[in-house]
């Protein structure tokens, strides 16, 4: 069976949608949902051990934090990267081996409320000198693992500067380089750390940032990866550098390339569009060095955050976490005692209250990939529908319930969720053009398989016509312009 894949519209361009910054000052409620579903073993010893970051101390947010459910171990710091870090840790009851539509869940969750301030920007160079005694200068300017200063990289660094030795105007030129000479690829490449990045010049947001920290740091320019998610769904890695007078200076090639006509899967009238509504400059290339967009939180802060586990009585060392758990790496968490197809992940929500009820739903539109990789599109499916019938779902709910018909070989019902999540688009056309093509090519897909290639052709040549090809959205509709889809 071929994995059709889950090609949700949850990244860059949500935070282009005409809902607009949130107002400085204005507080969003929001919650982050851990979840572990389809527990139907649990024996006697049966241990669940999650690690996620709270939203910590960062000069453009202030957090409010409120309840945290069940009570955690511990609340843990990180000195070095300025992360807090939740241990939870849960001994659920053993119980049988309980029928498939008694399967159980475990909730961890907290509350919190954000609001947004202005973020340091910088458009000239500062007329000072790092103080290279400084904590911050010496943690920043470091080594670690997957960020390497030496050898192959600061070669490159020192070539990409030049004569230049102004930590601005030299920042500003590895950001260049990156948004020239980098491929986005919304998966990641296949390794993590600097030097295998420079190798392949190609990556994710996280690899992107990857890079030019350490590039700056090799020359001496302290810098760190910051993990944000957006108010209105997605995540997100750009980079910060601390300039001499000791503000940190947002950076954001992916972001910038993006935004470059042609690069980011965008066309010259849609970046005009995007860029004339949020009063970016047109034709300013370099406007995300030293500026960001609003309506986001941010998660964590750098890489190779370390605590100690009271649970595990250790240090531990995650490299990356966004925030923790299953999104982290290594693992986030320790479940033992379970039955092995277990599903678990978390999420974030903002702007409404949630009970476990409507967490449970929105878990299997929001980890739906995690359900369909374990082969429970079924499960997926009773919960979307519970979910249809009892809150105002949106296109995510339709989507999920048209692969999972997809799965089971219900062509027709699977037509008709997916034409309900294009008509929830139809408002929205220009900011979720991504989720609007890949909704035509799963309708092709459909036609496809009902043997109606023509009606096919006709969704694959809509997706090639709205030039948006984010996360592949226009080779795969050119692929099956030329070929019949014929394997759910």
């Amino acid at each position: 069976m071929r994995n059709i894949g889950t090609y949700l519209f949850v990244a860059f361009l949500l935070l282009l949608s005409t809902s607009g910054d949130a107002n400085a000052g204005d507080a969003t409620k929001a919650s982050f949902w851990y979840i572990i579903d389809n527990i139907t073993e649990v024996s006697d010893d049966a241990e669940a051990l999650v690690w996620v970051t709270l939203p910590p101390v960062w000069h453009g947010q202030e957090i409010t934090l409120g309840e945290i459910t069940p009570k955690p171990v511990a609340i843990l710091d990180d000195p070095e990267t300025g992360n807090r870090i939740i241990e939870w840790r849960l001994q659920p009851d053993a119980r049988e081996n309980d029928p498939r539509s008694e399967v159980g869940q475990q909730f961890f969750h907290y509350e919190f409320e954000v609001r947004e301030r202005e973020v340091l920007k910088h458009g000239a160079v500062v007329e000072k000198s790092y103080d290279r005694n400084d904590a911050m200068y010496k943690r920043y300017t470091k080594q670690e693992p997957g960020i390497q200063t030496g050898g192959l990289i600061l070669d490159l660094a020192r070539e990409i500067a030049g004569p230049e030795k102004e930590p601005y105007q030299v920042g500003r030129r590895f950001y260049g380089w990156i948004m020239e000479n980098m491929e986005f690829r919304p998966n990641g490449a296949a390794q993590w750390d600097a030097m295998a990045i420079r190798e392949s010049r190609s990556g994710n947001c996280d690899q992107f940032s990857t890079l030019f920290v350490a590039l700056c740091r090799s020359v001496g320019i302290p810098a760190r990866t910051v993990v944000n998610t957006y108010l209105w769904g997605g995540r997100h890695v750009f980079a910060e550098i601390l300039l001499p007078d000791g503000g940190w200076l947002p950076v954001d090639p992916t972001l910038g390339q993006m935004l470059t006509a042609g690069r980011g899967g965008m066309t010259e009238a849609e970046v005009e569009a995007t860029l004339t509504e949020r009063k970016v400059p047109l034709g300013d290339a370099g406007w995300t060095y030293g500026n960001m967009f609003g309506n986001r939180v941010i998660i964590s802060l750098g890489k190779n955050i370390r605590f100690h586990s009271p649970t595990l009585d250790r240090e531990v060392v995650l490299q990356r976490m966004a925030p923790g758990g299953i999104e982290a790496h290594p693992a986030g968490f320790r479940l033992e005692g379970f039955n092995n197809d277990i599903v678990h992940g978390g999420f974030y929500v903002t702007g409404e209250d949630v009970d476990e009820e409507r967490a449970h739903a929105l878990a299997h539109q929001r980890l739906a990939k995690h359900f369909f990789k374990a082969d429970l599109g079924q499960y997926v499916e009773d919960v979307c529908r519970q979910a249809s019938s009892r809150y105002a779902s949106g296109e995510e709910n339709w989507i999920n319930l048209g692969k999972s018909y997809l799965h089971k070989g219900e062509f027709y019902k699977a037509e008709s969720a997916f034409l309900r999540a294009l008509r929830l688009n139809e408002t929205h056309t220009r900011e979720n053009q991504g989720t609007i093509a890949w909704l035509h090519n799963y309708l092709g897909n459909c036609y496809d398989l009902l043997d109606q290639r023509e009606m096919a052709i006709e969704q694959y040549e809509i997706a090639v016509a709205l030039q948006n090809n984010f996360r592949g959205a226009t080779d795969y509709a050119k692929r099956y312009l030329t070929k019949a889809y014929n394997t759910p």
